[in-house]
């Protein structure tokens, strides 16, 4: 019943597309194909192909992104989050490269 008041629609059901949601005063919501923000590594873990990524206050980024590893200005490797994740930290698969604490992430 709430939904029938709120005038959602459901995929499938009286044959309606959903409509994208709407801020109050115009607009429409966007969200942002990849998430740009920065993280450093924290925690490697060679022997389980993973790290964990700090981003501090920036927020933390989808499951799936690729982020670039940089250790002094240089690439080095290639991690992609996993997960889990809690407070400003997440767990990152290594793609490529050999990954060292204090190495940065960068967007890929």
């Amino acid at each position: 019943m709430a939904l029938g008041l709120a005038g959602c629609t459901l995929p499938g059901k009286r044959g309606g597309n959903p409509q994208p949601l709407a801020k109050p005063g115009g607009g429409t919501i966007v969200t942002p194909v990849s998430f740009r923000v920065e993280g450093k590594v924290v925690r490697t873990n060679p022997r389980l192909n993973f790290v964990v990524l700090d981003f501090g206050l920036q927020g933390l980024p989808p499951i799936g992104q690729q982020f670039s590893i940089y250790r002094l200005g240089k690439k080095v490797g290639k991690v992609r989050v996993s997960g889990p994740a809690w407070d400003t930290y997440t767990v990152a698969d290594i793609v490529e490269g050999q990954i060292w604490m204090g190495d940065e992430a960068k967007p890929k």
